[in-house]
């Protein structure tokens, strides 16, 4: 037993007298790196110099522009209408609820939320009567459809309707 100790103290010794040697290659550059993309900024700037939305004549009323098609069968689809004055969504404040939670849905002729947006993932897929915790915060899977010239080109394609899914 003292013979297994002494080896794993003695192992434990050369693994971290290993990793303090000075070692040359090791070196952090100082090179300062240019951030390049659409953004500008790095990734810890919040919403700071996100490319800006702009529309020819007025921004799309709701219920006024027709949705644009799905790029594939589970996409989440497109928000067909202005979101101004609608964000940012918080625990506290959720504008896209008044329209388009199931009750009020109906009345207003709008997309109601599918019923998965009710089944809390965080409670072991348990259906709740109010929004899921992981469904409440529209804006990370659905985005306002615009037509705009990409600022990056998108070579995405759908698999075919034919190809059996």
């Amino acid at each position: 037993m003292k013979k297994i100790a002494l080896i794993s103290a003695a192992a434990a010794l050369i693994v971290f007298s290993g990793c303090s040697l000075n070692n040359s290659s090791n070196k952090v550059s100082n090179k300062k790196v240019e951030v390049t993309g659409i953004r500008k900024a790095s990734l810890d700037k919040g919403s700071q110099n996100l490319p800006v939305v702009t529309y020819n004549n007025q921004a799309p009323i709701p219920g006024k522009v027709k949705p644009y098609k799905k790029s594939y069968v589970t996409a989440p689809p497109m928000i067909p209408h202005s979101v101004e004055g609608m964000l940012p969504i918080t625990a506290k404040r959720n504008m896209c609820l008044n329209c388009h939670l199931p009750q009020n849905a109906k009345a207003l002729g709008v997309t109601p939320m599918p019923e998965d947006h009710f089944i809390d993932n965080f409670e072991g897929g348990k259906k709740v009567r109010r929004v899921a915790g992981s469904r409440y915060f529209c804006t990370t899977c659905h985005v306002p459809q615009a037509n705009l010239n990409p600022v990056i080109e998108n070579k995405f394609e759908s698999l075919k309707a034919n190809a059996g899914f």
